[in-house]
């Protein structure tokens, strides 16, 4: 197993920032200049270069090395970005489908390109574009210069892949709109979570386990072991939602607004996130029955009554512990999991630690990346 410097992160990450912005500026704009308004090859391309930790292309980057998988660099570097720019048309889909208006500060696809293509149109373009940028992702994968037989394989998980997350997302939407908060269980939710964003970044795992020679036995061990893991990245991202939108209706903070009402607070949007659930199964009475209207748009209930209700319920507390037992739930199982090789799961542990500290403010490793990317010091 080899260990990754932090001067190899830096490195590794510039070239991943490098990659796409060529490619925003080469294959992405060849597609859009059909496209008469040059508002459609702006807005597509910020999906490709706005601020981002590049977790799941930096997932794939620290397994794969960390693994020796053959390739070169470029090849390595090619896969991660077929992995980012996948990333950004889903988020560009889910913008259309959130009705957000920004995401990162910047305009969505579909905001961005109202003066060019009116306030009915916008959209359907936008969703034009993210599917331009569906159909590109697996361009650099083929066209690195790995053998054709392992591109194949690799591009066969890339794709299958695709089609699961959109499962998931349509499998979401149903769970936001048609089953009540009583019907379901924690359970019930994490498994809709599995669904979502955990085969994405599974798929940046199973990719480099591929590269390395690994069957699909082993990589059906690694999401077993690595779902709960997945789970708890969208239950904190949830959480952390709620968050900024408390100190956003705490402060009055009219811009800060405008980024956690466009794409950070599913709250706003009334999904039943494990946060949502929690609170109204430990909430009083009274309380539990106005966070259920509000959930299926019952109740007029300002967000900051909301809120506050879920934080009288202590909720956001027992979904913290929650993340915690999930990351402690992946490690002892990736870590005691005998049928995967030692060395295999050496160095999934190290990318797991190495995604965990991405996360937490107080490590060397969450502001690694910022060394790469100027524009994150004033993103994030």
């Amino acid at each position: 197993m080899t260990e990754l410097s932090h001067e190899e992160l830096i490195h590794l990450q510039s070239k991943l920032e490098d990659r796409l912005a060529e490619f925003a500026d080469t294959e992405l704009r060849h597609v859009t200049t059909r496209i008469s308004a040059d508002e459609g090859h702006a807005a597509a391309a910020r999906y490709l270069t706005r601020p981002s930790k590049r977790l799941l292309g930096m997932a794939f980057l620290h397994t794969a090395r960390t693994l020796n998988a053959p390739g070169s660099e470029t090849d390595h570097i090619a896969i991660a970005t077929a992995l980012e720019i996948r990333h950004g048309a889903i988020l560009l889909h889910d913008d259309i489908v959130d009705r957000d208006t920004h995401r990162g500060g910047q305009p969505t696809a579909h905001t961005a390109l109202i003066p060019a293509f009116g306030t009915d149109e916008a959209r359907s373009a936008a969703l034009f574009l993210g599917d331009a940028l569906a159909a590109l992702a697996p361009l650099p994968l083929l066209r690195s210069a790995l053998p054709a037989t392992t591109r194949l394989k690799l591009t066969d998980i890339f794709t299958a892949t695709t089609a699961q997350v959109a499962a998931g997302q349509t499998e979401q939407l149903h769970l936001d709109t048609a089953v009540a908060p009583e019907e379901v269980t924690e359970d019930d939710i994490l498994r809709v979570h599995a669904g979502q964003f955990a085969p994405y970044l599974l798929c940046s795992l199973h990719l480099a386990l591929a590269l390395a020679g690994h069957r699909a036995v082993h990589r059906d061990r690694v999401t077993t072991d690595l779902s709960p893991m997945c789970q708890a990245y969208q239950v904190h991202n949830d959480l952390n939602g709620y968050q900024e939108l408390t100190r956003v209706l705490a402060t009055g903070d009219d811009h800060g607004a405008v980024l956690t009402l466009a794409n950070t607070s599913d709250l706003a949007r009334r999904r039943l996130t494990l946060l949502a659930h929690t609170a109204h199964r430990l909430a009083p009475p009274a309380h539990r029955e106005r966070l259920r209207g509000f959930l299926h748009g019952d109740t007029d209930d300002a967000l900051a009554t909301i809120t506050q209700l879920i934080a009288d319920s202590r909720a956001p507390e027992h979904v913290a512990r929650r993340i915690l037992e999930l990351h402690q739930q992946a490690r002892v199982l990736i870590e005691g999991d005998t049928d995967l090789p030692a060395a295999t799961r050496a160095a999934l542990a190290a990318t797991v630690q190495y995604m965990t500290d991405l996360y937490d403010p107080d490590t060397i490793t969450s502001r690694l990346y910022l060394r790469a990317r100027h524009d994150l010091h004033t993103a994030n």
